[in-house]
């Protein structure tokens, strides 16, 4: 792995609650951790499905009493002149955890949610729809004490493996090699966001605009275009 690259692991409670990053390598905490979203980044695009998915995994990890329950990798870019840690990859997760931590406890402070991030059609919509999933299924637990403990342990039992570089060709090499194993990446997504990266000064209305047709363009057109005649 690239001198670059730094791993650590956070609780979600820790990231999202107290803005630091649970342990880094050394197991020393890393303190101050304002998250953004950068514009190149593609809208959040969860439904309800994915949202109660997500939470019947958390419910079943709790019963199975799992000590520890990884919820995936985040990959972030540190941007040093702004003291602030744009999301590579990780996104869609870090908004439903927002958001489920908001429904579970209103009061709850969560710097993440002053974020911009009703910036497109897409964020709009899908944001609403999926709190109020979540909402629906916190009103439905009669029983006060598990929900308690089911915020508890998504609190301080789920954690993120978590990729911080200061090098954000880096981020994105990682975030490539990462959807390689995992979950396929087509080669327009990447390709899109390093154009959305490099136009970063745009106006936003004008950004919006871009993300949205491309959004609504054929992916699987695009994929074959891609794969067919220009990737290799």
């Amino acid at each position: 792995m690239s001198e670059k690259l730094q791993l650590a692991i956070s609780t979600i409670g820790d990231l999202l609650i107290e803005s630091f990053i649970s342990q880094d390598q050394e197991g020393n905490p890393i303190k101050n951790i304002d998250l953004d979203i950068p514009n190149y980044q593609r809208p959040y695009k969860w439904r309800p499905k994915n949202v109660v998915q997500l939470l019947d995994d958390i419910t079943h990890a709790k019963n199975e009493n799992k000590e520890k329950y990884r919820v995936g990798t985040l990959i972030l870019h540190y941007d040093a002149e702004k003291g602030i840690y744009n999301i590579v990859d990780g996104q869609q997760r870090t908004i439903t955890f927002s958001l489920i931590l908001h429904a579970f406890r209103p009061e709850l402070n969560i710097p993440f949610l002053e974020c911009n991030l009703s910036t497109n059609p897409y964020n709009k919509s899908n944001i609403p729809k999926n709190y109020n999933v979540i909402k629906r299924r916190v009103e439905n637990q009669v029983d006060d004490r598990e929900l308690e403990s089911t915020l508890d342990y998504i609190r301080n039992n789920c954690e993120f493996i978590v990729v911080i570089t200061k090098d954000v060709s880096e981020a994105f090499q990682f975030f490539d090699s990462q959807n390689a194993r995992g979950k396929k990446l087509y080669p327009h997504d990447l390709l899109k966001a390093f154009h959305l990266r490099e136009i970063k000064d745009s106006e936003i209305s004008e950004t919006e605009k871009i993300v949205k047709t491309w959004e609504e363009l054929d992916q699987l057109e695009l994929s074959n275009l891609f794969s067919e005649y220009l990737y290799r």
